[in-house]
């Protein structure tokens, strides 16, 4: 296969209980050049120093044990949507990133609710989005970025906000090829006509990074070909398989190690740097949440693996969870030439009846719900109304 442009950045995308210091180490040796922070809550950033100390050390909350230079090129992402309280927050982390991004793309809830996120982009016409923009990129010492999505009333629209945004600072967009609309079961195809349309305009002015539709090193050489973006983002395939961004063979199956050895080196790294002290975030719900995506087919098919993971109660618990997992391959004669994505093809696999594999999985344990007497049967069809649910 062509090989991926030399000056074609991949880039792990920042993710809320995901984008930890330990998965960030494990994800550079796989080949992510640059890496972004988990999003950071500017406000709570700025005003509560535990908050704080859970995404960043400094020299009050030394990190020991970081080489120089080990965790680099890093990105800090912020959300929020006061120009002041965004600058204050960039400024604490500037000296120790390369750069600072915006998150512009959160589509769920509770960035609706905060007024940051995908919803920023909406707010006022764009207008407080670009002062935002603004105020970071005259008070800061290092580039902002802005990650963002297609506004849901068109391509148009959103290349001329994104042409604000460029006019007020911003050295960088990544492109989500998606609405803020498009989420869950509702996911869909990522749209590179958008993001090639986007680099046509305005990809002489600052680098485009293309994020979406990106399971694997021949999907991220398609999008660099058919978008020409500077270099691609990716979020959910690494998270299941980290060294997605390895080029695999010719015969599709994957260049590097099985997912249990990946799970080990993960582990280890959190034993280095453990959930009290490596500015995780969420501590061992962050390592629980990796461990479920990157062994999602084992703990499918064995749930007393799945329960397990989820009574760790410290980081040096996992270790003998994985142990039990290296049983369980043993004993179904696993082949880790066989393995291919799980979790990440949940909203994207299609199976019987043109649904996804969410989508059958729901509807499969809800039929084994319902195996009860008629009466009983009856009676729950009654509280939920007819079958169409």
């Amino acid at each position: 296969p062509p090989p991926v442009p030399p000056d074609a950045a991949r880039i792990l995308a920042p993710m809320v209980d995901a984008s930890d210091l330990p998965f960030r180490l494990l994800c550079r040796r796989y080949g992510s050049d640059v890496c972004y922070t988990p999003m950071i809550h500017a406000k709570m950033f700025t005003t509560q120093p535990r908050y704080r100390a859970k995404f960043w050390r400094s020299a009050e909350f030394p990190l020991d044990g970081l080489r120089p230079g080990e965790d680099r090129p890093l990105v800090a992402q912020f959300c929020g949507n006061d120009p002041a309280v965004m600058l204050a927050a960039a400024l604490i982390v500037q000296d120790g990133v390369d750069a600072v991004d915006i998150n512009c793309g959160c589509p769920q809830n509770i960035a609706r609710r905060g007024s940051y996120g995908a919803y920023l982009l909406e707010r006022g016409g764009g207008d407080e989005l670009v002062d935002v923009v603004r105020t970071m990129a005259s008070g800061l010492d290092v580039p902002l970025c802005v990650k963002v999505r297609i506004l849901p009333s068109g391509l148009e629209d959103s290349i001329a906000l994104y042409t604000r945004l460029i006019d007020a600072g911003a050295a960088l967009l990544t492109v989500h090829g998606r609405t803020r609309h498009q989420r869950g079961r509702d996911t869909g195809e990522c749209d590179w006509d958008a993001i090639a349309e986007i680099v046509r305009r305005l990809g002489h002015r600052v680098p485009i990074i293309a994020n979406g539709g990106i399971g694997n090193m021949e999907d991220a050489r398609e999008c660099l070909k058919h978008t020409g973006a500077d270099g691609i983002m990716s979020s959910e395939a690494v998270l299941e398989y980290p060294p997605a961004f390895l080029p695999s063979p010719v015969d599709g199956r994957r260049a590097g190690p099985g997912r249990l050895r990946i799970a080990r080196e993960y582990v280890d790294l959190v034993a280095r740097f453990p959930p009290e002290e490596g500015g995780q975030g969420s501590g061992t719900k962050c390592v629980k949440a990796h461990l479920h995506r990157m062994l999602h087919p084992d703990l499918q098919e064995e749930p007393r693996l799945r329960d397990a993971v989820d009574a760790c109660q410290a980081h040096t618990e996992f270790a003998a969870v994985l142990d039990a997992v290296e049983d369980h391959h043993a004993r179904t004669e696993h082949d880790v030439d066989d393995e291919e994505l799980s979790w990440y093809m949940r909203h994207r696999k299609i199976v019987e009846g043109g649904m996804t594999m969410a989508e059958y999985t729901l509807q499969r344990d809800t039929a084994k719900a319902l195996e009860l007497d008629e009466t009983t049967g009856g009676c729950m069809i009654s509280m939920f109304g007819d079958s169409e649910w």
